[in-house]
């Protein structure tokens, strides 16, 4: 799975879910961490920009990708998009 193709695809669903709740979806980039750099953007947030990706993905992605292993800290859209890639590779079905 291309990682570009991801993050466009990570940045499109954070953008969903701020249009929908009102909020500004400008300025998003590789390097932007939601839940840290954009208003409004809290764990429920995080799981319907899930679930929006998923859907746009075409595979079940787990509720922990915007956030680290551990849970303690949250990711970049670049780390996510990572994150996604990692979890496709490691699905022998998706390959």
């Amino acid at each position: 799975m291309d990682k570009v193709r991801v993050m466009g695809k990570v940045i499109d669903a954070v953008e969903q879910v701020q249009k929908s709740s009102g909020r500004a979806a400008a300025g998003i980039g590789s390097e932007t961490c939601p839940f840290r750099d954009i208003e409004g953007f809290d764990s429920l947030c995080g799981v319907a920009a899930t679930v929006l990706l998923s859907n746009a993905l075409g595979i079940e992605l787990p509720d922990s990708v915007f956030v680290a292993d551990e849970g303690s800290s949250s990711l970049s859209v670049a780390e996510i998009a990572e994150n996604v890639c990692e979890y496709v590779t490691g699905r022998s079905v998706l390959s």
